[in-house]
């Protein structure tokens, strides 16, 4: 999944021009802005998204993903006690939890590609587009998933990402 980005703002514009005319091959620049999105990226699955926290992860999907899971004898994991109460594996298994991050598949998945004319920051896992957009999933599709944006370029990341080609402009103004 990739998303594109337009840069509608015109002093960004005027620089990218600039540093453009001045540098012949700009990838060492996006290689560092793409590290600087991609750290942003996981920073977003590390506080459960920014701005904005995504919906927690349904109890129920807690649960399922817990007992499927075997023991070392065999069997599947077990939720309750005889006596209808959590069991306290469970109880430590979900309150770790954090949303999008079970296996952390996802999350290591984000790869950052520099490319002579832009950066690509993404992944190539087929459900990622479900998390990010939202959707219905699974047989049939009765599964509601609710978009939890993770591939975003928070307002925090434009400075450093300004620094960067400010930097290599000059750089490049320079040789």
């Amino acid at each position: 999944m990739q998303i594109d980005v337009e840069i509608k703002d015109k002093k960004v514009q005027r620089l990218f021009t600039r540093l453009q005319r001045n540098v012949k091959d700009l990838r060492p620049a996006f290689r560092a802005i793409g590290e600087i999105v991609r750290s942003s990226v996981i920073r977003n699955f590390q506080e459960g998204g920014r701005p904005e926290k995504w919906e927690p992860t349904r109890i129920r999907s807690i649960y399922q993903a817990y007992t499927r899971k075997k023991t070392k004898s065999g069997a599947n994991r077990k939720a309750y006690t005889i006596r209808g109460r959590l069991t306290k594996a469970f109880d430590r298994y979900s309150s770790g939890r954090k949303t999008l991050i079970d296996t952390a598949r996802l999350q290591n998945s984000i790869t950052a590609r520099a490319e002579t004319n832009r950066v690509v920051v993404g992944t190539d896992l087929v459900y990622a587009r479900i998390h990010q957009l939202g959707g219905m999933a699974g047989r049939n599709r009765k599964v509601k998933i609710p978009a939890r944006p993770y591939l975003l370029v928070q307002d925090e990341d434009w400075a450093p990402i300004g620094q960067c080609l400010r930097g290599f402009l000059m750089k490049g103004a320079q040789e």
